[in-house]
């Protein structure tokens, strides 16, 4: 995290005079909205992002996720490769979210622990383990990354208790460690308004505007990528870049992380119209760098659009039927919750989001917004089902780490071996 922090604070700041707001859990609200000193220092983008497309070498998360499911060997250049490729692109302004590289990197310590450490059949879950500890991390809620490591794993919605365990207790560690550098206190400041009953028609809404959403952004990248096949892999990357660039001098708010801006449309600094651009020029960006197989996670992004969807809709029902707009940090979590419940295919995780960054009393709110998502986005989430294939155009194995992945599911050891 502290490296990811020391490119942003270079690569985009000091070099290209742009630095999105801080998030409230970690350290408030610094921020550089200077721009470049020249307007083509913007051109470095494309640059950076084919360079770091081979540093990567395409091994992100979703790759490496699936090599763990098959359970195929991966050396530690690959991780680390894939590591250093994403913190350079997210250091650059990419849109793509730091639990890729964070959770990727609890993989490689589970891994190396797994193989030195003689515990059995349980050793393999070592690797879960430190992956759960990513994600905590990442979102500073251990709960729901622990959630989010067994249902991405583990698909549906029925949990293998066996999973819990090792998740939770990799979770709890690796959050306490993080905590100590960055903080322990949620993400993101939003405590929720009172809850009214008529607001629950609210959280339906929401979710079903969420699926569209999610639908849209997953079945888009795809055809993106199925299209962008035909480019090389620096060439994709450098594309991705040299948009950025442009969104960079147009509309800089929209490049880099997005939770910030959720935590400023809460208040009346930001407009409705400033709102709507910021969603529309993410989610393209989103689509975009699925399309190019960027690297970095789709979990924050996730947050990030929803909460911006929460916000609008509030707005919009808010001029025609006051009763069901909640307050702005209500429709905000819940906003968070759907979307993420719908690309991620995990649900529990995203109800348990929301409730450890704003408490539980938006509880009915939260339930019927996930699973409303949940239920109508489309059933390929960002980690379903693929073969662990080969890049015919780019570097072996290139996979994004964002790209939907898998082989065959690990089963639970017999209880007698379970953590």
């Amino acid at each position: 995290m502290s490296v990811l922090k020391l490119f942003e604070r270079y690569l985009m700041g000091e070099t290209l005079g742009y630095l999105p707001p801080g998030l409230p859990g970690e350290g408030g609200l610094s921020q550089v909205f200077r721009g470049p000193s020249y307007w083509w220092l913007a051109l470095l983008l494309p640059l950076v992002f084919a360079a770091s497309s081979y540093l990567g070498s395409g091994r992100g998360l979703g790759w490496l996720l699936a090599a763990y499911r098959a359970g195929q060997p991966v050396r530690a250049s690959q991780y680390f490769r894939g590591i250093i490729g994403a913190l350079f692109q997210l250091g650059a302004g990419s849109p793509l979210g730091r639990e890729g590289p964070m959770a990727a990197l609890g993989l490689w310590v589970g891994s190396v622990l797994g193989r030195r450490i003689p515990l059995g059949e349980s050793s393999r879950f070592l690797p879960f383990a430190g992956m759960a500890a990513g994600f905590a991390s990442a979102f500073h809620a251990p709960m729901a990354g622990a959630l989010l490591a067994s249902e991405i794993v583990y698909r549906g919605l029925a949990l293998e208790v066996g999973a819990l365990a090792p998740a939770l207790i990799g979770a709890l560690a690796g959050f306490t460690v993080y905590g100590l550098f960055h903080g322990y206190g949620p993400l993101l400041e939003l405590p929720p308004g009172p809850l009214e009953w008529p607001q629950l028609f609210f959280g339906l809404v929401i979710g079903l505007v969420c699926a569209g959403v999610g639908t849209l952004w997953l079945e888009a990248e795809r055809f993106l990528q199925r299209w962008l096949r035909r480019l090389t892999f620096g060439f994709r990357h450098a594309l991705f870049g040299l948009v950025l660039a442009g969104v960079l001098l147009l509309m800089p708010e929209a490049i880099g992380n997005g939770l910030p801006w959720v935590q400023l449309g809460t208040s009346p600094i930001l407009t409705l119209p400033f709102l709507g651009g910021l969603f529309l020029v993410q989610l393209a960006l989103l689509i975009l760098g699925g399309g190019v197989r960027a690297y970095g996670g789709q979990l924050t992004p996730a947050i990030s659009l929803g909460g911006l969807s929460g916000l609008i809709l509030a707005q919009l029902l808010g001029q025609v039927f006051p009763s069901i707009a909640p307050a702005p940090e209500t429709a905000a979590l819940v906003g968070m919750a759907a979307l993420l419940a719908g690309i991620a295919r995990a649900p529990f995780a995203a109800v348990v989001l929301a409730g450890e960054i704003g408490g539980y009393s938006l509880l009915p709110l939260t339930l019927i917004g996930a699973f409303a998502a949940y239920t109508f986005t489309s059933p390929r989430g960002s980690f379903e089902d693929v073969e662990l294939s080969q890049d015919r155009d780019g570097p072996a194995g290139s996979q994004t780490e964002t790209a939907p992945q898998t082989s065959r599911l690990p089963q639970p050891p017999a209880s007698s071996d379970s953590p």
